[in-house]
């Protein structure tokens, strides 16, 4: 099956989906006595090459660090960074607009300056962080990443086994009060178990992190250092010989503030220990006190040139600066995605050293299926749960080989000011979702007039095949939790009447829909083995307006309307007259159950067909329906087409036909302001010409054109907007993604 095609998810829940997947193909011929038929073997196919990145000048550490700002003072080392420059300009660029001028203009009009109210507030912000802004993390950084995903699992691991243990506790004796306190309890639970999680906690510390902003002028800068010094000298007060006066000097900055010794607090819980006794081993305690006491934390302040910054960490040896711009981080080829863009102005810098990366790539679902394992692990109210353990491990299992097709790489990004606004990233997580060296043979289907929107993508198959089996064993997992929880007696409890319900609609569905409702999910997934991997989605704004009751005959008749439409190949059309057999025959069970109910006959409804040339289209027939505005499936040996417009289906599966492999390989999305705009400013001509029969109301009429110069000046401004394009793709190997919204 390919997982999650969005294509499922415009199928009517009727036999309207696959009734167009005739086979057409002859049997191929029987193989004559004491003949082995055998097929021709496959020509290899040449490896696809991946598009290379654009050549282009490496520049110097130098002039990388007049591009960056701080990154040419931070250490080359340095595995985490994230910049914001030149707010101000940001804000100015805003504020030039159009249209802000003409959001502002209609915020005026309900008594709200919005241009006043940032002016106020940004004048003084404006000093600092109208210049530049950023969070630098130095060496180490990825391992604590680490452990602090793997803190948050475990985390999530208790969460998750108490509740299922007070889950349990309650079935038995009917009173879910218990759950109230769960998260409380797992705290707990963590807590007397800390000697299994200690290893987290031998290896936690503060990385080398560092904050700073770039001040506007020396007054301001000292004014900013001053206030921090005050701040910094509260400590000693606080914490008394637990804060050492501390100063340092790193990349030509000289720091000063404090270190907190670990020490210091090991003491004063020592002081405890009798209460800490009471949750962890005596063992345990001594070896989290020892392992505080070598958890020390240096914070200090300093100016370098116009940047006042702020470091926090366990080790003020490893502060991420440099002495030299040879020795800093514009000196790392990693950072080279940079080259490219000299001259351009920038607004936003990221980066994240490979490591860093990869530690945060993590899952979501597994700890959690595996606390309720172990939480249901023994408990009586809820019967026999070696079933549902087996599947709460299936889920982790399932996780786990999805997750394994993510490669995590260097990841890189910017914020460009060009036309518009740009975000470029480099690297980072390539999940595996889209096969991005695969050829794509839709990308001109979005060409044509009217496009509002157009996205084009190849699934990787392997990738669809696990997600699948994922999604699978969630819905069967869920469903194996659901059919204990209506097990249980709930009687005398405050939430019985709620759980009846629950018990009895369960009970039906598990008599009289579930055997149907497993035949049809086969269905779909025999179907979608029928597709190909590549999807193109088209949404497009030139269809006609259905014939809606007590819609005027005028707004029919020059109306435009939307038209949406997924395409992909069809690579088995066998399979989808499997997938429409088992569908069909299911879904008439479904109907005939449901008349079983109702006490009255609910035939299921049969689909029309239309044929056109190879294609043949599937839909119910409506009083209101049109060739343009057609729910419907249209198919041929080589296309299949679920679509709101039969005429659009038709047209883009001959483009299909007719089109060339592009040159474009991966994924992305398109979306057409011009062709919104100009859709919109039609229908406002068009209410205006034929307003007395499209609002059939005089007063609302006159409404409406009281509201027309706003409405006009509205679309006038918002002209500026040209686009959005996302895009994914391989480029040089490396995962690019873009992002462009466009601006005139």
């Amino acid at each position: 099956m390919k997982a999650f095609r969005p294509w499922f998810t415009v199928l009517p829940v009727s036999a309207l989906v696959l009734a167009s997947c005739e086979e057409k193909a002859k049997p191929a011929a029987p193989a004559a006595p004491g003949e082995v038929a055998t097929a021709p073997a496959a020509k290899p196919e040449a490896p696809v090459e991946t598009p290379a990145a654009p050549a282009v000048k490496a520049l110097t550490p130098g002039e990388r660090a007049a591009m960056l700002g701080i990154v040419g003072h931070l250490a080359k080392d340095t595995e985490a960074v994230l910049a914001v420059y030149d707010g101000k300009d940001i804000v100015s660029r805003m504020k030039s607009l159009k249209s802000w001028g003409f959001i502002n203009e209609l915020a005026k009009e309900d008594g709200t300056d919005l241009e006043a109210e940032m002016t106020d507030g940004a004048t003084e912000a404006g000093k600092f962080l109208g210049q530049e802004v950023f969070f630098a993390s130095g060496k180490g950084t990825g391992p604590q990443v680490e452990n602090l995903t793997k803190l948050g699992q475990r985390s999530n691991y208790y969460q998750m086994r108490v509740l299922a243990q007070a889950f349990a506790a309650g079935a038995k004796e009917g009173d879910f009060s218990g759950m109230d306190s769960a998260s409380e309890g797992a705290m707990m639970e963590m807590a007397k178990e800390i000697g299994k999680e200690m290893a987290l906690v031998e290896a936690a510390v503060m990385p080398p992190l560092l904050v700073g902003i770039k001040a506007q002028d020396k007054e301001s800068l000292d004014m900013a250092q001053e206030q921090i010094v005050s701040g910094l000298e509260n400590l000693p007060s606080m914490l008394g010989e637990g804060a050492a006066p501390l100063e340092f000097t790193k990349g030509g900055a000289t720091f000063k503030g404090y270190k907190l010794a670990g020490s210091f607090l090991a003491e004063q819980m020592e002081q405890n220990r009798a209460d800490m006794e009471e949750t962890l081993e005596p063992a345990d305690v001594d070896r989290l006190l020892a392992t505080l006491k070598t958890k020390n934390l240096a914070i200090a302040q300093a100016a370098l040139g116009d940047y006042l910054m702020i470091f926090v960490g366990d080790n003020e040896e490893l502060c991420p600066l440099a002495d030299k711009v040879e020795d800093s981080l514009a000196a790392n080829d990693s950072i080279s995605f940079v080259d490219g863009y000299q001259g351009k102005k920038l607004a936003g810098f990221l980066y994240g050293e490979q490591g860093v990366v990869k530690a945060g790539v993590s899952g979501s679902l597994k700890d959690m299926a595996l606390g309720i394992r172990d939480g249901l692990a023994g408990a009586e109210g809820l019967g026999d749960t070696r079933e549902l353990a087996s599947l709460l491990e299936l889920v982790g299992e399932k996780e786990d080989a999805l997750i394994s097709l993510a490669k995590s790489d260097t990841l890189g990004g910017l914020v460009v000011l060009e036309e518009g606004v740009k975000f470029e990233f480099f690297g980072g997580v390539n999940r595996g979702s889209v096969d991005h060296t695969a050829t794509h043979k839709l990308a001109n289907l979005g060409s044509s007039d009217d496009v509002l929107l157009f996205g084009n993508w190849v699934a990787d198959a392997e990738y669809s095949k696990r997600a699948g089996e994922y999604g699978e064993a969630l819905v069967e997992t869920a469903y194996a939790i659901a059919e204990k929880v209506s097990g249980l007696n709930m009687e005398g409890s405050e939430d019985a009447e709620d759980f009846a319900q629950f018990q009895q609609g369960f009970a039906l569905f598990n008599e009289k829909f579930r055997t149907d409702t497993i035949a049809l999910w086969d269905a779909l997934s025999v179907a979608g083995d029928g597709l190909g991997n590549e999807s193109a989605l088209v949404v497009d704004l030139k269809g006609t307006v259905p014939p809606v009751p007590n819609v005027p005959q005028e707004i029919v008749d020059n109306g435009r309307f939307v038209r949406a439409s997924l395409i992909s190949p069809v690579t088995d059309r066998a399979k989808l007259q499997e997938g429409w057999s088992k569908l069909d025959g299911s879904m008439k069970n479904i109907f005939k159950t449901v008349s079983e109910m109702a006490g009255e006959d609910i035939p299921m409804q049969k689909p029309m067909s239309s044929e056109k040339d190879d294609f043949k289209t599937w839909f119910f027939s409506m009083p209101f329906f049109n060739d343009d505005f057609l729910p419907s499936v249209t198919v041929s040996d080589k296309w299949f087409v679920a679509s709101t417009s039969k005429l659009q289906a038709l047209e883009l599966a001959g483009a299909a036909d007719k089109a060339a492999e592009g040159e474009r390989k991966g994924a992305w999305l398109e979306l057409d302001f011009d062709t919104l705009r100009k859709f919109t400013g039609d229908w406002v001509n068009l209410l205006e010409a034929h307003g007395e029969v499209a609002f059939g109301d005089p007063d609302k009429f006159a409404a409406f054109k009281e509201e027309l110069p706003r409405i006009k000046k509205g679309l006038e401004a918002f002209e500026e907007f040209d686009s959005l394009s996302i895009s994914e793709s391989i480029e040089g190997g490396k995962l690019r993604n873009s992002v462009h919204f466009k601006v005139r």
